[in-house]
């Protein structure tokens, strides 16, 4: 997720009014670079740390985990279906692969939900 955000947000070259006018997944590509890092960080660490701290704690806290995988169910499916804009081989192949990370963020969060 990270390594093909920090791609796609220096291939693809947009400007503020084509991001706020038009529905360009580029907005989507930053967010991943934030769980990313911290996809990176558990890895490394093994430690979920991160994540809680992002999502935050307290008696809501499976109501955030069910929106934010609710949230990166939907994003992988918009940019994996935004893919058919892009006229380049490499920018299909690097939205498609970045759609599936949110997919599968959106999984192991699900199954995180449900441990």
């Amino acid at each position: 997720m990270f390594l093909t955000s920090v791609l796609l947000i220096t291939k693809v070259h947009i400007n503020l009014s084509e991001i706020l006018f038009t529905f360009n997944p580029y907005p989507f590509y930053f967010i991943g670079l934030i769980f990313g890092v911290e996809r990176i960080f558990y890895g490394i660490t093994g430690s979920s740390k991160l994540l809680s701290l992002i999502m935050g704690g307290g008696e809501y806290s499976s109501l955030s985990t069910l929106a934010l995988f609710i949230f990166f169910l939907s994003f992988g499916l918009y940019v994996i279906i935004y893919t058919i804009a892009y006229t380049q081989i490499i920018l299909q192949m690097l939205n498609v692969i970045n759609g599936i990370s949110y997919l599968l963020f959106s999984l192991s969060i699900f199954k995180a939900w449900h441990m």
